[in-house]
């Protein structure tokens, strides 16, 4: 008996329920945006499950006395493992894993008399780029009523936070004197914009939604 053989007849006398658990499809709504998933039961207490997360808003913020107009786009892409720790088969689940995080804020300010670093600048506007890490784990918590049915729909949360690191500024000068802008100055700005959204360093995440079970 060679060894596809071998592997065949291991899993025909395996008990069904260690060969495959349950598959899932969910959407879900929360501070990460609107996001999709698809799970895969790989033990009755472990499970896996991918999602993608999308979240577009626009809104007015000052930084360091700068007027901005700032466009706030969520996107990731998230690989986490479930684990369900009672044996009752409860709904409560830790979870961890990581995100492919493309989360950025895009933002403007208008061309005017702005102080930048420690100058003021006639006629001369900022574009703003704020980046973070690109993979950023997640811990937390969650509930899936779905958890151990068979079939059938299930309504789950989730609490945890992301790590995705101090944001990274990039600004440049816009204007007809764009080019009499001191680099020190871009530079300063760009240090205190960013002590100014260090806050975002830790990002809770919240959600809630439906899934259905295969």
């Amino acid at each position: 008996m060679n060894r596809t053989q071998w592997l065949l007849t291991g899993l025909v006398l395996l008990p069904q329920s260690a060969v495959a658990y349950d598959t899932v499809v969910g959407a879900r709504l929360g501070s990460l945006g609107f996001g999709i998933e698809a799970g895969y039961g790989l033990t009755e207490q472990f499970k896996a499950r991918l999602g993608f997360n999308r979240y577009d808003f626009g809104f007015d913020a000052k930084v360091d006395g700068i007027e901005y107009d700032l466009d706030l786009q969520w996107r990731s892409l998230s690989l986490v493992a479930d684990w369900h720790p009672f044996k009752a088969k409860s709904s409560f689940r830790f979870t961890a894993g990581v995100f492919r995080n493309n989360n950025e804020i895009h933002g403007s300010a208008g061309a005017e008399n702005l102080t930048i670093g420690n100058t003021v600048y006639p006629g001369v506007g900022l574009d703003a780029v704020v980046g973070f890490r690109s993979y950023a784990p997640y811990l937390g918590v969650g509930w899936d009523t779905g958890a151990y049915k068979q079939q059938g729909w299930g309504f789950n949360v989730d609490l945890g936070v992301l790590y995705q690191g101090a944001g990274s500024v990039d600004l440049v000068p816009t204007g007809a004197f764009a080019e009499l802008v001191d680099p020190n100055d871009i530079k300063l700005e760009e240090q205190r914009f960013e002590d100014d959204i260090e806050d975002y360093r830790y990002y809770p995440v919240f959600s809630f939604g439906f899934s259905y079970r295969f």
